[in-house]
């Protein structure tokens, strides 16, 4: 219950410092950063477990609920509007490389 509510505010986080630096430093490097940033999160959210990839699928979906629900708002209210769906995607894609991150480490040792 704890790394779901701790997956839940890092992906609060996470829309407010999308926001930030796409204002600031532009969209591409927005992508960029959130990219990393998801997969350093799910990395941490998911290490020890071996198994990680195949368990930790609510995890995964707990960190990019606030992209997710955004995306399909976005995609409801403004259809022309792609960029949002595009930046859930990164970060679901970047999770599961988190995940799978943390379970060939944790198969390692």
């Amino acid at each position: 219950m704890v790394r779901k509510i701790t997956a839940l505010s890092l992906g609060a986080i996470s829309f407010f410092i999308m926001f930030a630096l796409g204002e600031e430093f532009g969209v591409s490097i927005a992508f960029s950063v959130i990219g990393i940033y998801y997969l350093f999160s799910q990395f941490f959210l998911s290490r020890g477990n071996a198994r990680a990839l195949y368990e930790d699928w609510p995890l995964i979906l707990f960190l990019n609920a606030a992209l997710i629900v955004t995306a399909v708002l976005v995609l409801l209210i403004e259809p022309d509007t792609k960029w949002h769906s595009i930046v859930a995607i990164i970060s679901i894609v970047c999770s599961v490389i988190g995940a799978a991150i943390a379970a060939w480490f944790a198969k390692a040792r």
